[in-house]
């Protein structure tokens, strides 16, 4: 609890108000960029995840003629749109104190870009280690975010495992810091298993390397507002699948697909009026 009597202030006209924990996570993110959800999955639920997780790497090793060809392309280790092959991981795409931090921060209509679990080996080193944000490439800063990234801890994050390091209030500088400043201010986030690490996509993160003898894994998302193009089509891969529930017809990108001619997009919208 909070000791009142220690929190004085003048001359400020103008306060945040925090009223709830999700409001306090709004509020981390707005400042630092980052924050750590706790129990988004049960603690007893995370032997099965790893199995699935791990399921269906394997089929997708299969399916690019093996492992050598992941390598080949620098993917190796990374699971890539989970829910295509397994319905369990849309569950965990939509877990509710995800849905509920989203809403806040991004409003009612966002989509999935993508969803990819990154199996991260004792002591490799991957592209993942280098400093990035999720929206690459990108040097503006927006007002408020355009996408936020969920990272769920599927085994304990912290400097050891090779979890997630972050640069506190980067997802507001449009440049890279100097390298001076990042070896001052990296900070590696310590997350339990079970956890989310929620961040403005626009923070620069980077992972580390697991120095233990055993992976460590985590399930991450990118969702944002409707304009940014997905990683993977998930509409043409899903089939229809979904699509007759409203919230996941928006969240898994049916409503903002590109139409193919003019006749498309007036059918679309034609369609959407027979609905209401």
């Amino acid at each position: 609890m909070t000791d009142d009597r220690n929190f004085r202030f003048y001359g400020i006209k103008e306060t945040n108000t925090s009223t709830s924990e999700i409001d306090q996570h709004v509020e981390e993110i707005s400042v630092s960029g980052f924050t750590v959800v706790s129990d988004v999955v049960p603690e007893a639920e995370l032997p099965e995840v790893h199995r699935r997780v791990d399921s269906v790497y394997e089929k997708q090793v299969s399916e690019i003629g093996g492992g050598q060809n992941l390598r080949a392309i620098n993917d190796e280790t990374i699971a890539r749109c989970l829910l295509a092959y397994d319905d369990y991981f849309l569950k965990l795409a939509t877990a509710p104190k995800i849905v509920a931090l989203l809403e806040k921060l991004l409003g009612d209509y966002f989509t999935l870009l993508q969803q990819n679990a990154i199996i991260n080996l004792p002591d490799m080193v991957s592209y993942q280690t280098s400093w990035h944000r999720d929206l690459i490439y990108q040097h503006f800063i927006p007002s408020r975010p355009i996408a936020v990234s969920a990272l769920i801890c599927l085994d304990n994050f912290s400097k050891e495992t090779g979890g997630t390091h972050v640069l506190p209030g980067t997802h507001k500088l449009e440049k890279f810091p100097s390298q001076v400043y990042v070896q001052g201010h990296e900070v590696a986030v310590n997350a339990k298993a079970g956890s989310a690490i929620v961040f403005d996509s626009m923070l620069f993160h980077r992972g580390g390397v697991n120095s233990l003898k055993h992976p460590r894994r985590g399930l991450n998302h990118l969702y944002s507002l409707p304009f940014i193009k997905q990683q993977i089509d998930l509409p043409r891969i899903l089939d229809g699948k979904y699509a007759d529930d409203d919230f996941l017809r928006k969240f898994l990108g049916y409503e903002s697909q590109a139409a193919e001619d003019v006749v498309q997009w007036r059918t679309k919208r034609l369609k959407l009026l027979d609905q209401k």
